[in-house]
């Protein structure tokens, strides 16, 4: 067996140095090869690759770019069973969800793993995750793009890419929108999920990854999140969309400045997308409010892959409404 992994630093990478920090280091990727095969002893042969080492806050649009590259050259250029891409935690579902998007139609698995704490850590995780990318590329149990994650007191599970829920503060709980996840390993067996169901849709993105491009969407996207006496942004001359996100039962406040706020939006021309309701439940009556404002309520969905699917979009000077009710990657459930 074959399979090309991907380096690009986050803790799974990084090594705790002796001013007290966490940082990627030159070589201490190639520390998780070493451990898997002394602790594994699987007859896998690895080619290695590390287009940037960076912790995963400072991920951009350049390095994201770089990535989707580097992915097409290996399809592209060689004969392997799988990739594993190594990546930081703190924007796994963002890495994971784009990467999800591009390549959700290949004929190989691609699976995204990470680490909660660098690898001498004994609680780390990142060997686990590792080992079960592995495991699963060989049983041959997907195609397209997934996460690999062990939590804590949990089985070793696999995600699709595009279906990673924000992490919770203080914490490195890793899960599926709806708990949708894909498959996990009890006692090293594969177990797939029963109740994971997906909507009939394009494969992926449906993009020409050599003229793929992914702006600085800084200006061209606002996107919300509300709180109580929640005060709304200006919006701008650059901006193209807002994703507005909600309350746990898919609610936002429809009284005080979100009128003016949609009907600034109007004025310029600008679709505001919600997410976090979800579909098939009986709905709040200031859904019904928001709605008549204007709101364009998206389907139940990863906020984090909504936001990636817009980025992509308008990146890539796409159908805005269309592509974020368009059902790509098995991002629905």
């Amino acid at each position: 067996m074959k399979i090309c992994t991907i380096f690009t630093g986050g803790t799974i990478g990084s090594i705790l140095d002796e001013s007290g920090y966490i940082g990627p280091k030159e070589g201490t990727p190639y520390r998780l090869l070493d451990l898997y095969q002394k602790q594994c002893k699987m007859d896998v042969e690895f080619e290695t690759l590390e287009p940037y080492r960076i912790l995963s806050e400072n991920l951009s649009s350049k390095h994201i770019e770089i990535l989707i590259k580097t992915v097409q050259k290996v399809l592209t250029e060689k004969t392997i069973d799988g990739i594993i891409i190594t990546h930081g935690t703190d924007t796994l579902q963002y890495g994971a969800a784009l990467l999800g998007y591009v390549f959700g139609h290949v004929d190989i698995p691609i699976v995204v793993v990470s680490s909660n704490y660098v690898l001498d850590d004994k609680r780390a995780n990142g060997l686990t995750n590792f080992q079960y990318a592995v495991e699963f590329i060989k049983g041959k149990h997907g195609k397209g793009v997934f996460v690999s994650y062990c939590n804590k007191d949990a089985f070793p599970t696999i995600h699709r890419a595009t279906r990673l829920q924000p992490l919770i503060p203080y914490s490195d709980y890793v899960a599926s929108v709806q708990d949708s996840w894909y498959g996990r390993y009890e006692n090293g067996h594969y177990i797939s999920n029963p109740e994971y169901h997906i909507k009939e849709g394009q494969a992926s993105f449906n993009c020409s990854v050599k003229d793929l491009q992914l702006n600085d969407c800084s200006k061209e996207i606002t996107f919300i999140h509300p709180y109580v006496g929640m005060n709304y942004p200006k919006l701008t001359n650059d901006t193209k969309a807002v994703l507005h996100g909600s309350y746990h039962s898919g609610t936002v406040c429809v009284e005080g400045p979100l009128k003016d706020f949609m009907s600034e939006a109007k004025s310029k021309n600008i679709p505001v997308f919600l997410t976090g309701l979800l579909a098939g439940e009986h709905a709040y009556e200031t859904v019904r409010e928001y709605e008549a404002l204007g709101i364009k309520v998206l389907h139940t969905a990863s906020e984090v892959a909504q936001y990636c699917k817009l980025w992509l979009a308008l990146s890539n000077h796409m159908d805005v409404e269309k592509i974020m009710n368009m059902s790509v990657a098995e991002d629905w459930i």
